[in-house]
C-alpha cells in the first residue's frame, strides 16, 4: 500500500493527486492510502512568482510533521507567473519522497490572464477577478477538460517525471 500525504483538503487537489500517483506507479487508486489536511502556505492568499513555489514547500513541510509514516508528502500552490510580459495561472506541486528526502517539482499548463486584470487580482485574488468576469467557477472559463483537478494531476505527473530521471 502506497501512502501519500497530500497539503490540501479540496477534493479536486486531493483527486488529481490520487489520479496521477495512480497513473505512475500503474497502481489501482485503491491501493493508495492518502491523509490529507489543509495547512498554511505561509505566503500571500494571491502568491505570485517565486512565492507560489514557497508556499507548496511550506506545505509539504507543515504535512510531513502530521503524517510522519507517508512515503511521500505533497504540497500544492496556485499563483501566478510572469513570463515574457505575460501572466499566467498555474499550479506548482512539491513533493517530497520520505525514503530519499528528495524534493520532486512540477507544475501544470498556465492559462493566460490579461494584464489589466492584475491588479485586481493582487488586490483581491483570482476567485473575486473571476466573479467579477461572471464566472463562477473555473470550468466555466476553461471547460471540463481543464479543469483543477487536471491541471493537479498534470503538475504531479510532471514532478514524478523527476523521479525517473534521478533513479536511472
Amino acid at each position: 500500500m502506497l501512502k501519500i500525504a497530500i497539503a490540501t483538503k479540496s477534493p479536486e487537489k486531493i483527486k488529481g493527486i490520487i489520479t496521477a500517483f495512480s497513473r505512475f506507479f500503474h497502481i489501482e487508486e485503491s491501493e493508495i492510502e492518502s491523509y490529507y489536511n489543509s495547512t498554511d502556505s505561509g505566503v500571500s492568499h494571491q502568491p505570485f512568482g517565486d512565492t507560489t513555489y514557497q508556499g507548496a514547500f511550506n506545505r509539504v513541510q507543515s504535512i510531513r510533521h502530521e503524517f510522519p509514516n507517508a512515503d511521500f508528502y505533497i504540497g500544492c500552490e496556485a499563483g501566478i507567473e510572469c513570463s515574457y510580459n505575460q501572466y499566467f495561472n498555474v499550479q506548482v506541486i512539491c513533493i517530497v519522497e520520505k525514503s530519499s528526502q528528495r524534493e520532486l517539482w512540477g507544475k501544470s499548463a498556465g492559462w493566460s490572464i490579461p494584464s489589466k486584470g492584475i491588479e485586481t487580482i493582487r488586490k483581491k485574488g483570482l476567485d473575486c477577478y473571476l466573479r467579477e468576469k461572471g464566472l463562477t467557477c473555473i470550468q466555466e472559463l476553461l471547460g471540463d477538460s481543464n479543469s483543477r483537478e487536471s491541471a493537479v494531476a498534470q503538475a504531479t505527473e510532471l514532478a514524478l517525471a523527476t523521479k525517473r530521471l534521478i533513479d536511472s
